[in-house]
């Protein structure tokens, strides 16, 4: 069984890598919000400013309406995405 991991913008809990290991990111891409890690959250390299890009990606995704992103992986059976947010909202 392998480890699940949680998206830092929307809380979606199966990523297969962690976002980042250390200054290395996944360059997976959340199926639930579309997030790239290693693109869309490099913050310039500056690490410490990953978190403020997570909180503006995630308040647009919230906006659009929590739309699933991905078009070859469906949502899981019962996906409720407000209730996914809880796990990463401050």
């Amino acid at each position: 069984m392998s480890e699940q991991y949680l998206c830092p913008v929307c809380g979606y809990p199966d990523l297969g890598e962690p976002p980042w290991d250390n200054d290395s990111p996944s360059d997976e891409i959340c199926p639930s919000c579309g997030t790239h890690f290693g693109y869309d959250d490099a913050a310039g390299g500056d690490a410490g400013k990953r978190e403020g890009v997570y909180r503006r990606r995630r308040e647009a995704w919230r906006v659009a309406g929590c739309p699933w992103f991905s078009r070859g992986t469906q949502p899981p059976a019962g996906w409720k995405p407000k209730e996914q947010l809880e796990a990463v909202e401050d």
